[in-house]
């Protein structure tokens, strides 16, 4: 297996193969194609606790017939989609406590919470105006801030989750899930209070909190580090934070390589120890790092790859179409 890993730079070999979707696979990968999408500009992805479910979120604008969040059954392949309304739903994480979180990625963004995914019936939708939800077990989550919503992780003791500012200039967040109280990270004081969440963002200048350079995704490492994609710098950078013994907080350099140019999703492959991340440059790539070496596994001329999983030898991702054509969620795995 890691004989394979080689460094890869700007282009795929001349052995590639190329896919009716369009990616480029490096020899030795396959992609196969489980849904292709309309107008739905897939994003995200999350598995559910048993494994049976693949939600993908919409970034799409808000509409009551726009898609923002859809399913696919993986064991029988079907296909639905879950809610209509959001704006630019991006951020998509299952919680500690089995609930589906939902980020808005735009200015006034907020998280949205289904408390039981897998049994969220089709078609429910919200008005965004008014924010009220035609099923109950759909909420916002004001406490968590309003702003540009697309990274979110959970502490390893699950007490905690980490929201990032998807803006030039945006803040890094932590909600204490028990007391719902938000705090901002300053870049000596550690965290900060932000007594107005709807404001988060004007508070968090106000406090003179840490900027970033538009963080996108974020991942926990089997450690409880969390590692978060600022793609303006091309860096992955990794946040270390001991919430429960009063240390502060401390953010390094993770990775960052002059082949990686916007990062913007990760996931952490747990059998291969891979970190997986998907570059939102021209052509998109996608990425694996095994700790020394750098692999590119995948390319696409016109798509986005977005939305990056690994489960098991599987990994999952969707091609958003930045012009016209077919946008897909993904299969890819090894070849013999």
């Amino acid at each position: 297996m890691l004989t394979m890993l080689i460094a890869i730079l700007f282009a795929l070999p001349s052995g590639c193969s190329l896919g009716s979707s369009g990616i480029e696979m490096v020899p030795g990968w396959k992609a196969q194609s489980l849904v292709v999408w309309r107008q739905s500009r897939p994003d995200m992805l999350a598995l559910s606790r048993d494994g049976k479910w693949l939600y993908v979120s919409g970034e799409t604008k808000a509409s009551m017939l726009s898609p923002s969040l859809m399913a696919i059954h993986l064991p029988s392949g079907r296909h639905q989609i879950l809610l209509n309304g959001l704006h630019r739903a991006d951020a998509l994480k299952l919680a500690p406590d089995g609930s589906l979180w939902i980020g808005e990625e735009f200015d006034q963004g907020l998280i949205w919470r289904i408390a039981e995914p897998d049994t969220f019936p089709v078609e429910q939708v919200i008005d965004r105006s008014s924010l009220d939800s035609t099923f109950p077990a759909l909420t916002s989550l004001p406490w968590a801030g309003r702003f540009s919503h697309e990274g979110i992780a959970f502490s390893k003791d699950k007490h905690y989750a980490y929201l990032a500012d998807e803006h030039q200039g945006g803040g890094l967040y932590r909600l204490n899930l028990k007391t719902r109280k938000l705090k901002v990270l300053h870049p000596s004081d550690g965290w900060l209070t932000i007594r107005d969440p709807d404001n988060a963002r004007r508070e968090a200048a106000s406090l003179h909190a840490r900027k970033f350079n538009r963080l996108e995704d974020m991942e926990p490492l089997p450690d409880g580090t969390i590692l978060m994609a600022e793609t303006d710098t091309g860096k992955i950078l990794a946040l270390r934070d001991s919430p429960d013994t009063g240390a502060k907080p401390s953010i390094s350099s993770y990775l960052q390589r002059p082949e990686i140019q916007h990062p913007d999703n990760l996931a952490w492959d747990t059998k291969r120890n891979w970190l997986w991340i998907t570059d939102d440059d021209t052509p998109s790539r996608l990425w694996a790092w095994s700790g020394n070496q750098l692999l590119m596994v995948a390319s696409h001329k016109q798509a986005a790859i977005t939305g990056v999983l690994a489960h098991g030898e599987v990994i999952y991702v969707n091609l958003q179409q930045k012009g016209k054509g077919a946008e897909l969620t993904l299969k890819l795995t090894e070849t013999p």
